[in-house]
């Protein structure tokens, strides 16, 4: 529920207020944030930059750049603007309660960089596939459903937009799954080493499936997927690379590996294995 609280910040002759403070953001969905300016100072202002700061789990930016320079930059005395002024964009992961604020930056000339106000956000993810923590709820299974204009966040380290195509890891309670835009692939316990090629037309990735656990790690089988194909090769598969074009993929085979905390820890002879086979080096990639 969106509690409709204002939040108002005074400095420098900057009177800076948003409408609401506390704010429902609707996972996968950009919330705009209008605001209030007004210079109660005898002097003109300058606007000249703003800022939004979050903790983990959203990210925010100026609603448009051109306009904060065109009608934004300079308010003479007595002079308010209202409008939207900062667009909010939930993240994929982290907890759905996040905090932060607004910076408004300038000052009494166009070369000013001061922070004039400082308005506090307190925001709540609207998704019911997470807990408040972030963690996946336990029944909930990975769904290929992201909007082709909200496929990766920047931080995600398992999601490529390439081509008009846009690939990405969907997670549900310990489980993932590998999405092309809407199609979904197999479902295994852990998908890492995602890769994709440079014209988006192919996808590769380490799969680990028949896991059991044994107190702070996991034991699984690996195998490489390529194009949502299974592919088989000796020993256990890490740090795959896919070619450019897409048509090869190579990795490092290590005799044995343990998932501690998603991570890998691996022991024993490596070499390098290209399309499933041994090889002496790895290609130039």
């Amino acid at each position: 529920m969106t509690a409709a609280l204002s939040a108002t910040a005074h400095a420098a002759g900057l009177e800076a207020t948003l409408d609401q403070y506390e704010i429902a953001v609707v996972m996968d969905h950009p919330t705009i944030i209008e605001a209030t300016l007004r210079n109660n100072a005898t002097s003109p202002m300058y606007i000249t930059g703003v800022e939004v700061t979050l903790t983990i789990g959203a990210s925010g930016e100026v609603y448009n750049p051109a306009l904060l320079q065109e009608r934004l930059h300079k308010l003479d005395p007595g002079q308010s603007w209202d409008g939207p002024l900062v667009v909010i964009k939930p993240k994929h992961r982290g907890p759905l309660l996040v905090k932060g604020s607004i910076d408004v930056k300038g000052g009494m000339s166009p070369g000013s960089g001061n922070v004039l106000a400082s308005i506090p956000l307190h925001l709540t993810i609207d998704d019911t596939r997470r807990n408040w923590d972030g963690s996946y709820v336990r029944d909930a299974v990975p769904a290929c459903d992201r909007p082709a204009d909200a496929c990766c966040d920047a931080s995600e380290s398992q999601c490529f937009q390439s081509s008009g195509r846009c690939f990405y890891v969907a997670e549900g309670y310990d489980r993932q799954q590998l999405c092309a835009n809407e199609q979904g692939g197999k479902v295994y316990e852990h998908i890492a080493d995602l890769r994709v090629s440079s014209d988006g037309l192919h996808a590769a990735y380490l799969a680990s499936f028949q896991c059991q656990s044994a107190v702070h790690e996991e034991h699984c089988r690996r195998l490489v997927v390529l194009d949502q194909i299974e592919q088989t090769g000796p020993d256990v598969p890490t740090h795959l690379e896919l070619s450019p074009d897409g048509r090869h993929y190579v990795y490092v085979a290590r005799q044995n590996c343990v998932l501690r905390a998603r991570e890998d820890v691996c022991w024993g002879y490596s070499h390098p294995v290209l399309d499933g086979k041994p090889v002496d080096k790895l290609p130039p990639w």
